[in-house]
């Protein structure tokens, strides 16, 4: 990236975070804890180590010495969530994915244009109603039993159904039901305005295996390779993964249930509820993502 396009974008971050500078100088004499000092304490909490130059888990975006009035955890910052937060007096924001349409949330490898209108509208929501951005989303992984699938397979009241994990993926027995049936589960069950399915969704199924977000596709194709009757899967790269199964199906049967990367979206309760251990004095809240995706059946 030219060098003025990286001098714009530092300078855009410098004047939108300094008018917040005096003021949380100010109020971090109060005794609150400050944002520097919650990243300290959740880092420390992990009993994990942590890469000194991160590309996830760190703060993304405000100013290090605001007070904390609350954290809030999310699986995508996205406007609606920071009205939510704000609403609810949380300043303290820990989303799982990327929050500025970057994998890492790195400026200068954005796509986004430095004065994308987009783009300034949501960091100047962040400035001016003094929120700070930490991401966790390696650290959420790696919690015992990985915080996100165990929210994931607990929003979808299979916690009690897991057998033993192959290919690095669990899988869980059900009581033998048509693919329909267990698919019109998954959707209520995590808030689905939508489901992709493939396959007949008149087979009987019982065994499941499941991923989360979007781990890549040879572990979805190893999913595929497991020898349960069904998989759900959030994210695919669909040339290789569906491709793979629609393949498969010529030789064996194979139910495929698609619910999107914010499937995740329930690990970050698990979080929420994790902090709150961390942090027994502050406000800890999980605001669920709602689905973007309709219907027009």
């Amino acid at each position: 990236m030219p060098s003025s396009l990286v001098d714009r974008r530092t300078l855009i971050f410098g004047t939108l975070a300094a008018g917040l500078l005096p003021a949380g100088a100010l109020m971090a004499q109060t005794g609150q804890l400050t944002a520097r000092e919650v990243f300290r304490q959740i880092k420390a909490a992990t009993g994990q180590p942590w890469d000194p130059n991160p590309t996830d888990d760190r703060i993304i975006f405000g100013d290090r010495n605001v007070p904390v009035t609350g954290i809030a955890t999310c699986f995508l910052a996205t406007i609606e969530v920071l009205r939510k937060a704000r609403a609810a007096g949380l300043n303290y924001i820990v989303p799982h994915e990327a929050s500025f349409y970057e994998r890492y949330d790195d400026f200068a490898e954005s796509a986004v244009a430095d004065d994308d209108p987009v783009l300034i509208a949501k960091q100047r929501f962040l400035t001016e109603n003094g929120m700070v951005i930490q991401r966790l989303h390696s650290h959420a992984h790696s919690r015992p039993g990985d915080a996100i699938m165990l929210g994931l397979i607990a929003r979808l009241g299979w916690t009690g159904q897991r057998i033993e994990d192959l290919v690095g993926m669990p899988q869980v027995r059900l009581a033998p039901a048509p693919a329909r049936e267990v698919a019109l589960h998954v959707k209520a069950a995590l808030g689905r305005r939508t489901l992709r399915v493939f396959g007949d969704l008149d087979r009987t199924i019982s065994t499941v295996s499941i991923s989360a977000g979007m781990p890549g596709e040879n572990a979805h194709i190893r999913q595929l390779e497991s020898g349960t009757d069904a998989v759900l899967m959030g994210e695919v790269r669909e040339p290789e993964v569906l491709g793979y199964a629609q393949d498969m199906a010529d030789s064996r049967r194979i139910t495929v249930f698609l619910s999107g990367h914010t499937n995740e979206d329930a690990g970050m309760g698990v979080i929420a509820d994790w902090l709150k251990t961390v942090f027994p004095a502050l406000p800890v809240q999980w605001l669920p993502i709602v689905d973007p995706y309709t219907t027009p059946a």
